[in-house]
């Protein structure tokens, strides 16, 4: 981690953060009218101490205590009744704290001891007492309701945050899952087109498999990430053309196109399963002429990848391409929510498959 972000995490911290806010508290009282205080600054260092010091318990008992027991389960009758009862034992407190310090040091005032203002004088009547008490109590509430919603704001930006990582979790390792399974499927096919290619006795099995061992080598060791460039992914693409190609007679008929008009990343392997696709079902139909069309194009940050192949039908699953379009569409879900299209359907002789991705 870089120095940087090691003091930014530091300074983002609970703990520092509440060290900040009453620091500035302090900070605030001790400037507040400085030209009129009379006593000497170690008076006026132990008002702001008790006063603080009180208002730091009211705090904390409200933020770690009655907050996340009552609030967060929503109890709220719970939560009222039992604020209440603090607020009124530290208005009690503080009016009884205030009255000691003035009871030493009558011409203390009380904007120079604390952030909260609230009427405080030295008569000691019941009535005036009361009264004080009440006032305070008021002016705590507001204290409270405004540092209650703060925690309540942080506590729900906590949970939403816990719960992102989660689904990030779960999303990165259902991804995974998914691109597990490109592997098997896509050796499975091959393995069966180089099975055809062994029977033949054709001279080009070796070249075949050397071709796989390339594609094989850039699954395993190089399409482990997030996202690799698009001339790489081009360069495997041309490989798996190429090895599906030495099975096949050549054929005018046979078009590919897989161009960029900038370097893009993009997730490893999208394209597989169309391509697969292509080669895997055009091949199946008995015909004296197949016809293939395949591009994987990227303009202005869009991915485009079309293919048009021979198409009969063959059960149910047909129209929706197999397991390999199946674990694409999900990884498109997973990758680009609502940024991304994806059509395969028949078309007369013909079996389409359409995607578009913004990037």
């Amino acid at each position: 981690m870089k120095p940087s972000a090691r003091i930014f995490n530091i300074i983002n911290s609970r703990l520092v953060r509440n060290i900040l806010f009453w620091a500035a508290m302090v900070y605030i009282v001790w400037n507040n009218d400085a030209q009129n205080k009379i006593y000497t600054p170690s008076v006026y260092m132990l008002g702001i101490a008790v006063t603080t010091s009180i208002l730091m318990a009211y705090t904390y008992v409200n933020n770690l205590w009655l907050m996340p027991a009552y609030m967060r389960p929503k109890k709220y009758k719970a939560y009222t009744w039992r604020a209440a009862l603090l607020t009124l034992v530290t208005a009690t407190i503080f009016i009884f704290a205030v009255k000691v310090l003035l009871v030493r040091y009558p011409l203390l005032r009380i904007h120079h001891i604390s952030v909260f203002s609230t009427v405080v004088d030295t008569s000691r009547t019941a009535e005036q007492i009361l009264y004080e008490i009440n006032s305070c109590f008021w002016g705590l509430t507001v204290w409270l309701f405004i540092l209650s919603t703060a925690w309540y704001m942080n506590d729900y930006a906590r949970q939403q945050k816990a719960l992102e990582a989660v689904q990030r979790k779960q999303v990165e390792t259902e991804l995974h899952f998914l691109k597990s399974q490109v592997n098997p499927h896509f050796l499975f096919n091959t393995l069966n087109n180089l099975y055809g290619l062994s029977l033949k006795k054709a001279d080009t099995t070796p070249d075949a498999i050397l071709r796989l061992s390339s594609i094989l080598r850039y699954m395993l060791y190089e399409s482990d990430t997030e996202r690799v460039s698009f001339e790489k992914e081009k360069e495997i693409m041309q490989a798996y053309i190429n090895l599906e190609l030495l099975r096949l007679p050549a054929n005018d008929d046979f078009r590919f196109v897989i161009e960029a008009d900038s370097e893009y990343m993009v997730p490893p392997l999208l394209w597989l399963p169309v391509l697969e696709n292509v080669f895997k079902h055009a091949t199946r139909v008995i015909t004296d002429k197949y016809f293939i069309e395949y591009s994987a194009i990227i303009k202005d940050s869009v991915l485009t990848i079309h293919s048009r192949n021979n198409y009969k039908p063959n059960g149910s699953s047909a129209t929706e391409g197999g397991i390999g379009l199946a674990n694409l569409r999900k990884r498109l879900e997973l990758l680009y929510p609502d940024k991304h299209t994806i059509v395969a359907t028949p078309d007369g002789d013909a079996f389409v498959v359409e995607l578009k991705v913004t990037l």
